[in-house]
């Protein structure tokens, strides 16, 4: 089980998934969101290798306190992640990739980019936020919502459902989230460090940055997003000077499940920046 070790000594598992055939430009690096572990991918990683036109070096990692990564105590830090990605792709013998987020993972790969911007050759940031002062909070019931999250133990909540599925969507929840129960199981969420990883969300702040940035990037917002609003999205966008931005209509937070090439389509557009 490969483990990248970090400046503070915090080991972070990651994976290598190699492509097909020849590979198609750098390697990607795929990064969950608040307190999920890269199980919860699944089965983008092996779609992006696999893929008959544009195959795919993948790497996944889990972030510090979740899956097989070291669980360090006290608070995280959104610059102290972006580092640890810095730390996997040195155990790879990766100089550059393409770095894809979700929601807090978005938050880690900002931070990556603006702090290695040598090693960035492309972002996607999904459902994300450039945090303070410009980024818009979520609403104070899908803040409620989110809080009771480590605390469910893989058991599905609608009321969980709805800061992460539009409305319409709803009544599907149990069929869009079949795998979710199983993952939780194997990487259960710790309460202690979902807090700590929180605090990192909450105190992330790279809109005054982002201007730095000069790799391309693929914003993607869900339309129905009410954790992380769309309107954070067009902010990133605005900022980061090679920018193009994509709202999804009927989707939300949880873009993969409902839209599971959302990955493919903005690497594809990377490609043509």
């Amino acid at each position: 089980m490969p483990h990248a070790t970090c400046a503070d000594g915090t080991r972070i598992h990651y994976e290598t998934l190699e492509p097909s055939s020849q590979a198609h430009g750098d390697p990607v690096v795929l990064i969950q969101g608040l307190g999920l572990s890269s199980r919860f991918w699944f089965d983008i990683p092996q779609w992006l290798a696999t893929d008959p036109q544009r195959p795919r070096r993948v790497i996944t990692l889990d972030n510090r306190g979740t899956g097989s990564s070291d669980k360090p105590r006290g608070l995280y830090k959104m610059r102290q992640m972006g580092d640890d990605v810095a730390a996997v792709l040195d155990a790879c013998g990766v100089k550059k990739a393409v770095i894809v987020g979700i929601s807090m993972g978005g938050m880690i790969a900002m931070h990556f980019a603006i702090h290695h911007p040598e090693r960035a050759s492309g972002l996607v940031l999904l459902a994300t936020t450039p945090g303070l002062p410009w980024g818009r909070p979520p609403t104070l019931h899908a803040m409620a919502a989110l809080l009771v999250t480590p605390f469910v133990r893989g058991r599905r909540i609608r009321w969980i459902d709805r800061i992460l599925l539009p409305e319409h969507a709803l009544d599907r929840a149990a069929q869009i989230f079949s795998r979710w129960p199983a993952a939780f199981r194997k990487d259960p969420i710790v309460p202690r460090v979902f807090f700590a990883q929180l605090a990192a969300a909450a105190m992330h702040s790279a809109g005054w940055r982002l201007g730095r940035i000069r790799c391309p990037a693929v914003v993607v917002a869900g339309e129905d997003d009410i954790l992380i609003p769309p309107v954070n999205a067009r902010r990133i966008a605005r900022r980061i000077p090679n920018a193009v931005l994509e709202v999804l209509p009927g989707n939300a937070h949880a873009i993969p499940a409902l839209d599971e090439k959302v990955v493919h389509r903005a690497l594809a557009k990377l490609d043509e920046m």
